[in-house]
């Protein structure tokens, strides 16, 4: 005879507090009230006759109990998740987060190749440059980002290598009196990781004697529109190795001192653990390292 089991919405409201170490986090999640997460709770604490997590005054902790329960709880909800994905085919949307530029210059050229191999499936990009907690924006699938130090707790899968040189228009490129009356052109970076990638010290590094002194700039907030001011002849621009090779391949722009590189880092995609069980999320991946390793 099978036990019987609790709630499955007292579980659900044990695993939501449980995974986000908050119970007001697991009522936004799930929109309704802490008090309704509490209650949800401790009916099954009573029901198991045991504590599953310890109250102190503005948090939470797991019991010990509640840690040997917890991870158990989460992949249950996984496999009834992907097999209701499965079952209905319904859930066939792939939502992905990362940067504007990177989905603009890179992503976006190469999704008609993943339509094309998987038609099923539809991508919705989510685009920003701040840190996501993907435990908790559960409506994320994926998460492609810049760095090196990714978060705990989930997958990494390393993508693309890059380093930072200066690109001009091929217009331009021959004519060395413009040179120095060309506004030279970077991106004001929203992240701290890519604070020493700019043109002061494109200039050190190039051996320009007078680098040290301040540089008149012109600062775009996106990548792609310093390099779109680029392609229009407009400047200098100082852009990923990674974000510029399409603009190269199609003789939009070619290496200014190619010679000269900035330190760059990696993208890297992102997901929950418990992602591996859904079929999009493993198909996404397969493709995208293919994509990237083509490049």
């Amino acid at each position: 005879m099978h036990r019987r089991l609790p709630s499955l919405v007292a579980l659900r409201a044990f695993e939501a507090a449980a995974r986000l170490g908050s119970f007001k986090a697991a009522a936004e999640e799930l929109s309704v009230t802490p008090t309704a997460i509490s209650h949800q709770i401790r009916t099954l604490e009573e029901q198991l006759q045991i504590a599953l997590f310890t109250r102190r005054t503005r948090s939470i902790e797991l019991t010990e109990a509640g840690i040997e329960i917890a991870p158990a709880v989460t992949r249950a909800f996984g496999d009834i998740s992907q097999s209701i994905d499965v079952a209905t085919a319904r859930n066939q949307v792939i939502t992905l987060s990362t940067t504007p530029s990177f989905a603009a210059l890179f992503l976006v050229p190469r999704l008609v190749d993943f339509y094309q191999k998987y038609p099923q499936y539809s991508v919705q990009l989510d685009t920003g440059t701040q840190v996501l907690d993907l435990q908790r924006n559960r409506h994320i699938d994926l998460v492609i980002r810049y760095g090196n130090n990714p978060p705990r707790g989930l997958t990494v899968v390393p993508l693309l290598q890059e380093t930072f040189g200066a690109y001009i228009s091929p217009a331009l490129v021959h004519d060395e009196h413009q040179w120095g009356d060309l506004p030279l052109i970077e991106t004001q970076w929203q992240q701290n990781v890519l604070a020493e990638v700019n043109w002061q010290q494109w200039l050190v590094q190039a051996g320009v004697d007078d680098a040290a002194a301040d540089v008149d700039v012109i600062r775009f907030q996106e990548e792609s529109h310093v390099l779109q001011a680029a392609t229009a002849g407009k400047g200098i621009a100082l852009a990923s190795s990674v974000l510029a090779a399409d603009f190269i391949a199609r003789d939009l722009l070619v290496p200014f001192h190619s010679s000269v590189q900035l330190e760059g880092g990696r993208y890297q995609l992102m997901h929950r653990p418990e992602s591996d069980q859904h079929a999009k999320v493993n198909d996404f991946v397969a493709w995208v390292q293919s994509a990237v390793s083509m490049d």
